[in-house]
Order: structure tokens, then sequence, then C-alpha cells
């Protein structure tokens, strides 16, 4: 038992994950979540599974397990993140923990808020997930910005992404995860694999080392899909290590991803360039004799 306590103060109904978010501000909204979905929080004896279960003043809260809290976040951009400044385009190398935007709701800096803070106007040009760390863009606006999406659209642009996931698993040496994504009929913060319809999302593979519980895997997403990583691995029963929403959370200290390099072709400034971020530690494969 973590901690029980007794709703009051509370001038109306309100749903269970905004009492919970109220009551634990250093958690984040899905580690509450995650709380409620493995039915550590019971409401007046009972358990409850809803985040929208109704709360009223004066009902008991007893909360069994800890929720996970988020990481310290940065208050200033940190020169170290800075890969390469090409003048109308950064490369930035994004910690793990750091939302790559400002999030409606939500007071945690962000590597957009920081970055404009450290070099003036900049756009986002991609996204990366808050638990995932590697390269991003930031361009400074123009020209440059037409450039990208033509690029991006036309799948000139080669990202590769390091991952560690549970084993055993159904991924073969190589191969391509070809598998339409759509929002999760269950929870809105997820992503599943559409039986019809949704959005193509496609993702090439290739394994480079495996153990009896854990695989490390090469991915080039050809598609930008929404989670797209992390639900593709799932699907194969290769969840990445640390995925609190696809897979099991405690597996790894952090999420098991990494986005490692980025490949631009010679349309964007005349010759090919290519940016990459070192590997963190647990993400190379382990040296065989």
């Amino acid at each position: 038992m973590f901690e029980r306590f007794v709703v009051s103060n509370q001038a109306g109904p309100q749903r269970l994950d905004r009492v919970l978010r109220a009551r634990y501000p250093e958690s984040g909204r899905q580690a509450i979540q995650q709380l409620i979905n493995r039915r550590q929080v019971q409401v007046n004896g009972r358990t409850v599974w809803l985040a929208s279960w109704e709360i009223k003043h004066g009902d008991a809260i007893a909360v069994l397990a800890a929720p996970e809290q988020l990481p310290d976040q940065p208050d200033r951009f940190d020169p170290a993140w800075l890969i390469a400044d090409e003048g109308d385009l950064l490369a930035v190398d994004k910690p793990a923990g750091l939302l790559s935007e400002p999030k409606r709701g939500s007071d945690r800096p962000s590597l957009l808020q920081l970055g404009q803070e450290r070099f003036g106007p900049l756009t986002l040009f991609h996204r990366l997930d808050r638990d995932t760390s590697g390269v991003m863009l930031l361009t400074r606006g123009g020209a440059i910005n037409a450039l990208l999406a033509q690029a991006f659209q036309a799948r000139l642009v080669v990202k590769e992404y390091r991952a560690v996931v549970a084993a055993p698993n159904r991924l073969a040496a190589s191969g391509v995860i070809d598998a339409p994504l759509r929002a999760s009929q269950r929870r809105r913060d997820c992503m599943e694999i559409a039986e019809k319809g949704g959005q193509r999302a496609l993702t090439r593979y290739a394994v480079l080392a495996a153990t009896a519980e854990l695989t490390w895997v090469r991915l080039f997403p050809e598609t930008g899909r929404q989670h797209q990583l992390r639900v593709h691995l799932s699907s194969l029963g290769a969840p990445v290590l640390g995925d609190r929403l696809y897979g099991v959370a405690e597996s790894a200290p952090r999420l098991m991803l990494h986005a490692h390099r980025i490949e631009l072709p010679a349309a964007i400034f005349g010759a090919a360039r290519a940016y990459g971020s070192p590997l963190p530690a647990g993400f190379e494969p382990p040296v065989t004799p």
C-alpha cells in the first residue's frame, strides 16, 4: 500500500485520473493512466480501472503502488545537445524524457521552447515521443521547410533508429513491417494496428544481435506515424523495453528507443548530409567472443 486519502474540498464530481494527477503533480498523465490500468487504485474499497470513474467529495481512495515520477527536466538548452548548426537548420540531440514541443495543459519544458530561448524563433520540423532520445531537426524558417517537406514526402530522408526489445519474439533476421495504424479504440493516447482502413505505416528492420531475453534492432521507418515503431514492434511480440504504453514500463529504466541517425539528400544543401547521435548506455549489442 502506497497511500490512502479521503477526497475533500471538492465542489463537484471529478474524473479519477484528474483527482490523481492533482494529488501527484510530479507524475505524468501516462503514469497515472498506467496506475489505473494495472488495477492499482481502489475507491471506497473497490478496485477501479476506469480513468473516467466519478469521484465525489468524501470518497476514500487507496493507491496500492507509487505512481512513476517524471524525470527531472532541464530549464535551459544544453549546448551539448547541438549536433550541427547549418544556418537555417539545426540538428539537435534530444534527451529522453523531454517533450519535443509544448503540450496543452502541461507546464513541462520542451525542446522547442528551450531551443527558441537559446536561438530565437524556430520551427519543429518533426517530432520524437517524449521518452525517445536522439536526432531531431529544427529550422529557422524560409525555403528550407519546403525543401525538407519535399524530401520527406518523396521518402528521400533516411532515418535510423536503434531499439532494444523483449525476446523471444517473432522478428526475422531482417524484414518489413507493413501494417496500417489508427487511433486506439480503447485508449486515446495509444495507436493500434488497423484491421481495415487506417494510415499506411511501413518499417524496415534488421536484427543486430539477440540473446534469450533481449534483441537489438536497427529500424528504418519509411513513414512517420505516431508511435509507429513501438506499435509495429509490439505487434510482433517484441515490445520496446521500458515502453509504458505497449510493453512493460518496469522492463528498463527508460524507453529503449533512440533516433540514431538521419540522412538528408543532396537536394537540401547541394550535397548529402548525415547527422548522428551517440548510442546511450545499453543500446550497444553485446560483444561476442
